[in-house]
């Protein structure tokens, strides 16, 4: 076997569900989990946009993402996402916030994986990306097993804005990875739009 051969090998990328060694599309995804993957249907005029359903190969995808430090899948969404917003009517924006995690959670974590996301869309779109002008002042419970009026409660009031200037009078595309009640991402855009935003639109990768 060449060594051409054998690093071919080493460096093939997995599958971001399965974690197959099969080949991939442009977003990471093998043949077999692409079949698996559904698109949101989006309702109007809401501000508020999903790609994928948060199920099988996008769960696990993003769970592989988040909690087992696989940080090339966060390129691999980034991208999806990009495409995503070239083929739809997706409102205009100015500017890219990713949805912040609180610094503690993302120091355990080693990064919040919505700003991976929110940057490499920025890039690829040639728009101005703009972390730590929202915030979390407060460290908040996991969402996780909460009840959906115990996740609004939970996130009321918690995000500030830094900078105010840069937001003013801006239409803010809002990023996040997956959106279950959607507390968390309407807190922050209510946050955002009190801070002098003009416009906030909701993209989301996943939707529970």
């Amino acid at each position: 076997m060449s060594i051409k051969k054998i690093f071919s090998l080493l460096w093939q990328e997995q599958c971001v569900g399965c974690k197959t060694n099969s080949p991939l599309n442009d977003y990471g995804f093998c043949s077999a989990c692409q079949r698996k993957i559904t698109p949101v249907e989006n309702a109007l005029g809401t501000g508020i946009i999903h790609i994928l359903r948060y199920e099988g190969p996008v769960r696990d995808a993003i769970c592989n993402f988040k909690y087992g430090g696989k940080k090339y899948c966060g390129k691999k969404f980034a991208l999806l996402a990009s495409d995503f917003i070239r083929k739809n009517d997706i409102p205009d924006f100015d500017a890219i916030i990713a949805v912040p995690l609180h610094w503690k959670k993302e120091f355990r974590r080693g990064f919040n994986q919505s700003a991976v996301i929110a940057s490499y869309i920025a890039r690829i779109l040639c728009k101005q990306y703009l972390p730590g002008v929202l915030y979390r002042k407060r460290n908040t419970l996991s969402q996780t097993e909460l009840s959906e009026e115990e996740r609004k409660k939970n996130v009321t009031g918690v995000f500030r804005i830094r900078s105010a200037r840069l937001i003013e009078s801006r239409k803010i595309l809002l990023v996040d990875d997956v959106y279950t009640s959607g507390a968390t991402a309407r807190e922050a855009r209510k946050t955002l739009m009190i801070g002098g935003a003009k416009k906030v639109t909701i993209l989301t990768i996943a939707k529970a």
